[in-house]
């Protein structure tokens, strides 16, 4: 919280909240500044362009793929992998706002996982994803240590989501990486 602190609170020109200053890219032969941001949809547009570069283009047809056999068979969610998920989770870590925080479902997970599991098997046997859960908030915060703000690598985004969809989120992936590591599917060089 400290240190979350220290990155959003600056210079006193606004009651204390850092403001994203003016934007510039900077050519990188040149120096020179080819694009500068002053208001907010254009920093929000240089952020987005930092942040998420454009995927690669393909011109591959996927349409007549033969998938190979299934290496295991789906199974669905238990109340201990909900629990084992929870027991991981860090309980001041943010959330989105208007969502559960980490700390209640840490602090009540005996109560939580009763209710949480069925829930999540019901996303599996019904096909249905909650809306609300695909929201997400990314505010930027600065790095520490850069001396010029102005450039957008000096900044990072952080991705705030839904409590419920994180703990779903994170059972389908340890569900999937034990799968793969269990069925040697990851090459042996494969790390992270």
């Amino acid at each position: 919280i400290w240190t979350a602190s220290r990155l959003v609170t600056g210079s006193a020109s606004d009651g204390g909240r850092a403001r994203v200053p003016d934007l510039k890219l900077k050519d990188p032969v040149t120096g020179g500044t080819t694009k500068e941001a002053r208001d907010n949809a254009e920093k929000s547009e240089m952020f987005f362009k930092a942040f998420f570069p454009p995927k690669p283009a393909t011109e591959e047809d996927y349409g007549d793929v033969v998938y190979p056999e299934p290496r295991w068979k789906f199974q669905p969610i238990t109340d201990e992998q909900v629990s084992r998920v929870i027991s991981k989770l860090k309980p001041y870590k943010a959330s989105r706002p208007g969502t559960i925080p980490n700390s209640v479902f840490v602090n009540c997970s005996d109560m939580m996982v009763k209710y949480l599991a069925p829930l999540y098997r019901a996303t599996d046997v019904l096909g249905y994803y909650p809306d609300k859960w695909k929201i997400t908030e990314t505010p930027v915060l600065r790095k520490p240590g850069k001396c010029d703000y102005a450039a957008p690598g000096a900044w990072r985004p952080i991705v705030l989501s839904d409590g419920c969809a994180k703990i779903l989120n994170a059972v389908k992936t340890e569900d999937i990486v034990n799968n793969l590591e269990r069925h040697g599917i990851l090459p042996g060089n494969h790390f992270g």
